[in-house]
């Protein structure tokens, strides 16, 4: 049971990351678009037109943290944000099954 309930936590977590990061690149096109400061209206127009799923918790966050950020900014936030994510371990292998 343990194994099932550790599945379906990351699972979920993976869930949420694509989730942010739909909600990430609709805030991105905008910008390229030409919009430097999208609100979270403009996001969700992104996010319809390509009907995805909306948080919109997730939006507000994300206008909150981008607003008025250009692209470059961004995109250096997103290589911070990798290059501290590849220092954190992984965790071991597993076990070769034997037999």
């Amino acid at each position: 049971l343990r194994v099932q309930d550790d599945v379906g936590r990351r699972g979920n977590l993976e869930d949420l990351r694509a989730l942010a990061m739909k909600h990430v690149a609709a805030y991105m096109l905008c910008v390229l678009g030409g919009n430097a400061n999208p609100s979270a209206a403009d996001v969700k127009k992104v996010l319809q037109a390509a009907e995805a799923n909306i948080d919109d918790g997730a939006i507000d966050k994300i206008v909150e943290s981008l607003g008025g950020k250009s692209a470059e900014e961004v995109e250096a936030l997103i290589k911070d944000g990798k290059g501290k994510m590849g220092s954190v371990g992984g965790g071991g292998g597993g076990g070769g099954g034997g037999g």
